[in-house]
């Protein structure tokens, strides 16, 4: 109740800050967009970046071979830095692209003037993920993928002179501007791997010059390039050689109901400038978007409530004001994860199906996301090809049966004390600290909360030193096999955050990632689910989505969580 009250008296205090600031007297240059992240860039290294502020920093910088088209729903991969589609033989394990031509990357430094964008630079990249020192988060796409990337590991050791010299059997340099690829078995996703920022060319010269630390400094070919780079913010200046391209001229049935198309065929980028603003206090966020000081605001969990309710006072005056409000399904889920090597949590079965069976999902749901996410029903997003919207998982919320377990368990109730570790220290991971808690211990569980940032959270997890945790995850690409790797006996340590090892399910992933028949894939999936449902590693909680604010003057907007060059498409008016 007492949470209750204070985010209503916070609520009152953004309105009355609202009235009273004049909206329409706010600074406003129509070629600057200004946006926030929540955490300063630790690396801008490529091989390294892996969480959201990051990618979508330096995703503004760095190009791939391929990206996503902007108005297209399914995704759809397209050329970027590739001349064209990849030319792909029969057996699907060799892959011959062309590069375009003149593409230069924008850089001071005077080892990089006038340098053109060369076949080489790929390999060098792909190299980096394999380069052990490095321990990048991207080798696992290609790990057992590239001929000869593992290998290649082993041989160049630490010597990053070695890893440039030395060659790697499944990538050659045909010329400048023919990249050849040879794979040890047909790989269903590979266009979306070369979609990914993690193989975005890094030229020799750079790696040369910082030794192979590329965490302090971003060289690219994409439409902005970093200015200048501080705690407090990141500016971003529109490259003036960026290649040409243009703002699509198709799209889906959304594109065209929005008016997304009305910039078709002109050139891009649009804007001049990008600001991105470290901001990591939902408050201040908000009241700064309200103050035209941000142009683009994912709402805070906390405000949610003043934004999906029709008849709020501040809805109404952000309606007269022209401030838009889009509501996006995210391709992200979120679950409750054990340790499965723990053993008290990870070793008894009916104590994780007591607990799952403790969770009431439709007040989490309210007390999370105002009821504006969806109750999951499945491991696998609304979103991924082969998801079931008919499926059931094995649990569900039912006090009685949860107690019945807990004594199958052979625990009494107030006997067990576990701790749950948030994700964060933000305000919406202590109130759903307190909601998982409250719940367990109507069951009988005693929990203790323990508060770690999200780096720590991440550092811990991926040690294996976590007991019982929320988990959430934000696909990197369109298919489950994304997911299920969170799943895999190989990938603890590591992104397998709970432990969890079960042979039948690493073969079954095996296999889904060797074929791209449809149906054969569904029927991978489903076996998939129904092993981990059986074990009961996660507890699957909502598949979540986003509501996003914008000042009238953006146009083009469209939340695009593939995407990570996004902001050339947007335009200020």
């Amino acid at each position: 109740m007492k949470l209750l009250v204070f985010l209503f008296i916070g609520f009152l205090g953004v309105l009355g800050v609202w009235k009273s600031m004049d909206l329409d007297t706010g600074t406003s240059d129509s070629k600057t967009l200004n946006l926030s992240i929540n955490n300063h860039i630790k690396s801008f290294d490529p091989a390294v970046a892996f969480n959201d502020d990051s990618l979508r920093v330096i995703g503004q910088s760095l190009e791939t071979l391929y990206q996503y088209h902007y108005l297209k729903r399914p995704y759809e991969v397209i050329p970027a830095l590739a001349d064209g589609m990849p030319r792909v033989s029969k057996d699907g394990k060799t892959y011959t692209i062309k590069l375009k031509k003149h593409i230069k990357y924008k850089s001071s430094l005077k080892e990089l003037k006038n340098r053109e964008v060369k076949a080489q630079d790929f390999i060098n990249q792909i190299k980096r993920l394999a380069f052990t020192p490095l321990n990048s988060t991207g080798a696992w796409l290609f790990k057992g993928k590239i001929k000869g990337f593992d290998e290649f590991s082993k041989i160049v050791g630490t010597d990053y002179k070695k890893m440039l010299t030395t060659p790697m059997e499944g990538l050659k340099a045909l010329d400048d501007h023919t990249l050849k690829i040879e794979l040890n078995r047909a790989e269903p996703n590979m266009l979306y791997f070369l979609s990914m920022i993690f193989t975005t060319p890094v030229p020799e010269e750079l790696i040369k010059k910082f030794n192979n630390d590329l965490s302090g400094v971003l060289v690219g070919t994409g439409a902005f390039y970093l200015k200048t780079s501080s705690e407090e913010k990141l500016v971003f200046e529109k490259n003036e050689s960026f290649r040409k391209e243009h703002y699509p001229s198709a799209g889906d049935r959304y594109a065209n109901t929005q008016s997304l198309l009305n910039s078709s065929l002109e050139r891009l980028p649009f804007l001049d400038r990008v600001i991105f603003h470290v901001i990591n206090d939902e408050g201040k966020k908000w009241e700064r978007f309200l103050n035209k000081e941000l142009d683009i605001l994912s709402v805070p969990k906390k405000f949610l409530a003043t934004i999906t309710e029709p008849r709020s006072s501040l809805k109404e005056e952000m309606d007269r004001k022209g401030i838009k409000i889009k509501h996006f399904s995210s391709i992200s889920s979120r679950w409750l994860g054990f340790n499965m090597q723990d053993p008290v949590i990870g070793k008894n079965l009916n104590l994780r199906k007591a607990i799952a069976h403790s969770i009431d999902f439709d007040r989490y749901l309210y007390v999370m996301s105002n009821n504006t996410n969806l109750k999951a029903n499945s491991i696998y997003n609304p979103s991924i090809p082969g998801y079931n919207p008919s499926n059931q998982l094995s649990y569900k919320y039912d006090l009685e049966k949860a107690k019945e377990f807990l004594k199958l368990a052979g625990f009494e109730p107030g006997e067990l004390t576990i701790t749950y570790t948030t994700r964060g220290k933000q305000d919406i991971h202590f109130i759903e600290a307190e909601f998982i808690k409250s719940q367990l211990e109507k069951l009988g569980i005693n929990v203790k909360v323990e508060t770690v940032s999200f780096s720590e959270f991440l550092k811990r997890g991926r040690a294996g030193k976590l007991q019982f945790f929320t988990d959430n995850w934000i696909y990197d690409y369109p298919d489950a096999e994304n997911i299920i790797q969170l799943l895999i006996g190989s990938n603890s340590p590591g992104v397998n955050k709970s432990a969890y090892k079960h042979p039948f399910v690493d073969s079954l992933y095996s296999k889904l990632a060797k074929t791209s028949i449809k149906q054969k894939r569904v029927e991978l999936m489903e076996q998939v689910e129904r092993q981990v449902d059986k074990d009961l590693p996660w507890i699957m909680l909502m598949f979540e989505s986003s509501y996003i604010l914008h000042h009238s003057n953006v146009k083009n907007f469209r939340r695009s969580y593939f995407i990570r060059n996004h902001l050339k498409y947007l335009k200020k008016e």
